[in-house]
């Protein structure tokens, strides 16, 4: 069994969530690291503009002594912070702190390793972790500032606590006004994808559907090229022109049937009138007997050239009750040189159905003629027509064993080789029934013969 192979829709949908997944997940990256880097750099700005504030309230006194006169909000805010804001004031050359806020800042730069320190012009950025029993992150600035010829060197401090107070502030906001965008981008992303890819292979789906029912008997057709996009454009071209090899073939192996069978009838002619001069009957009679089948395996592969390139007209009807009267007319003459008889029964009334008369009364002689060769001498062959358009044949042979009932309709299958008969009677049946849309079945009948039924559209 040949393993299946994933639908082009499905590969393509598992593809582009992958990929846009995958693009969620940058995407985010990407936001997460300039959030990151942005914060940082914020931070970094806001530490250094505290110092800066804090640089601009130090002065001179006459004497030549530094201090630092702070506003009553400042020293408001870093006196009530509970050491989570402070700041310090340090000689820049002896490292000697002069002044101090909020708490006692960490000792600069002799106890800070270069990797903690990020230089951003003229300020210092560090981070260390506070002594104690909850230690926490403390985030630093140290700025030089000249105060009328006094070098000093300011550091701002600020907790980490706050920092991260911040981040999950922004965080919750991010994620409540903009985070919940990925899933449903992606599940809309999906649905346009999933359609956009449904409809552009409906046209294949189209043609996949017409090619499906091109068959042996609708070689004529061939694929519409309107419409069809242009990457499936050279697959229609190539299916079109395998189309027009492919009836040539049939076309050549039509007139080479029908020419071969047509040429033959006039040698068999002659062979027959030549073989009815003979005067050794018995001889005679053996190879008239021959000659005759001969001359019923060249009818019949006319018929097979014929119904090969059989077309029924949309506007031509067909009664079934006048033909099949037709047809026991016929044959009556030769059911009654073998010992047989024929009857045609109308069990209701058949409305007349689109098809050709002439072809199925070929049809229907068919199934009797065989139901003649199958039945008993003095039994009776039964032609009926049943509504709403069925033609059925019963004979009182020994029926058809289920088993061969599929078989018995492809061309040169015979049970019994010896017979006579070439096996293309019922080909030429099934053939004619599905030029006509209907269908051939055989079953058991009533009387343990075989129940030939012609299946027609009803009636319209």
């Amino acid at each position: 069994m040949t393993p299946k192979s994933p639908a082009i829709l499905w590969r393509i949908v598992i593809r582009l969530s992958l990929t846009t997944l995958v693009a969620i997940v940058i995407a985010y990256s990407w936001l997460w690291w300039k959030y990151d880097s942005t914060s940082q750099l914020i931070r970094n700005r806001a530490l250094a503009e505290n110092a800066a504030i804090i640089g601009h309230h130090l002065s001179i006194t006459p004497e030549g002594q530094l201090i630092l006169l702070l506003s009553p909000a400042i020293q408001a805010a870093y006196a009530t912070s509970a050491g989570n804001h402070r700041f310090g004031i340090r000689n820049a050359e002896t490292g000697a702190l002069l002044f101090q806020e909020g708490g006692v800042v960490e000792d600069f730069p002799g106890t800070l390793s270069d990797s903690d320190r990020d230089s951003d012009g003229n300020a210092t950025f560090y981070t260390h972790n506070t002594d104690g029993p909850g230690p926490e992150l403390m985030f630093g600035a140290a700025v030089p500032v000249n105060v009328s010829g006094h070098s000093v060197l300011i550091q701002v401090e600020q907790s980490g606590r706050d920092f991260d107070s911040l981040t999950r502030r922004l965080i919750k906001e991010f994620a409540e006004a903009g985070g919940w965008v990925g899933a449903p981008f992606l599940l809309s992303l999906l649905v346009v994808g999933i359609l956009t890819v449904r409809s552009s292979l409906k046209p294949l789906q189209r043609l996949s559907e017409q090619a499906a029912a091109i068959g042996p008997t609708t070689t004529d057709v061939r694929l519409p090229i309107d419409g069809v996009p242009r990457e499936i454009m050279p697959l229609v071209v190539a299916v079109n022109s395998a189309l027009d090899r492919l009836e040539a073939g049939f076309q050549v192996q039509r007139e080479f049937t029908a020419d071969a069978a047509h040429e033959l009838r006039t040698p068999l002619a002659v062979l027959r009138a030549n073989v009815d001069t003979l005067s050794d009957i018995p001889a005679r009679d053996s190879l008239a007997k021959d000659l005759d089948s001969m001359a019923r395996l060249i009818s019949q592969l006319l018929g097979v050239a014929q119904v090969e390139a059989l077309s029924i007209p949309t506007d031509e009807l067909a009664d079934l009750g006048a033909i099949t009267v037709d047809v026991g007319a016929f044959l009556a003459p030769m059911a009654l040189k073998c010992g047989r008889m024929i009857e045609v029964i109308e069990t209701g009334a058949v409305a007349p159905i689109h098809g050709s008369s002439e072809v199925i009364f070929n049809a229907v002689r068919n199934l009797v003629e065989n139901a003649l060769t199958h039945t008993p001498e003095g039994s009776t062959v039964s032609v009926r027509v049943c509504p709403p358009a069925t033609i059925e044949v019963v004979d009182a042979g020994p029926g058809v064993p289920p088993e061969y009932r599929e078989r018995i309709f492809q061309r040169f299958w015979r049970v019994d080789r010896r017979r006579s008969g070439a096996g293309l009677g019922l080909a030429i049946v099934k053939r004619i029934m599905e030029a006509h849309g209907g269908t051939v079945m055989v079953e058991e009948a009533d009387n343990g013969g075989a129940k030939f039924s012609l299946i027609f559209p009803p009636p319209r």
